[in-house]
């Protein structure tokens, strides 16, 4: 069966709220409840060189920084689907993909979460966990 598709613009979140390399897990966590996100890309210069999910700073002091944390950012161009995120997630198990602009620049966010609505879709990340924490907000294949 064919996963019923939309355009990534149309789930996707912005602005994107973004951290430092430099910033401590007490300031991430604070950043998290403040707007209400799981899901942060890494900046250093300007660039995003990273991401990293709350899950990821749960075992950690809170004086540690964010950039010994993170993992690569996975990204996919706005013109993809959520089927492509979709696919994308599984394959890299991530729980979030940035989405880029036509020139390359991260305009925006994807998650597991905005996906869950589409049955179909979501179809496709049922048997994914969080590799930290266990729950369906992150992926990890068991």
């Amino acid at each position: 069966m064919q996963a019923e598709s939309f355009p990534l613009p149309l789930v996707m979140r912005r602005p994107l709220v973004a951290l430092h390399v430099f910033d401590s897990v007490s300031v991430a966590l604070d950043a998290a409840q403040e707007h209400g996100v799981h899901h942060f890309p890494v900046c250093e210069g300007g660039q995003v060189v990273g991401m990293v999910c709350t899950c990821d700073l749960q075992e950690v002091g809170m004086e540690s920084r964010v950039g010994q944390l993170m993992r690569p950012a996975v990204t996919l161009p706005m013109t993809g689907s959520t089927t492509d995120a979709a696919l994308l997630m599984r394959a890299a198990d991530v729980g979030s993909i940035l989405v880029t602009d036509r020139k390359g620049a991260p305009c925006g966010i994807v998650t597991r979460s905005d996906l869950d609505g589409e049955p179909p879709v979501a179809a496709i990340l049922e048997d994914c966990r969080c590799e930290a924490c266990g729950t369906h907000h992150h992926l990890h294949r068991y």
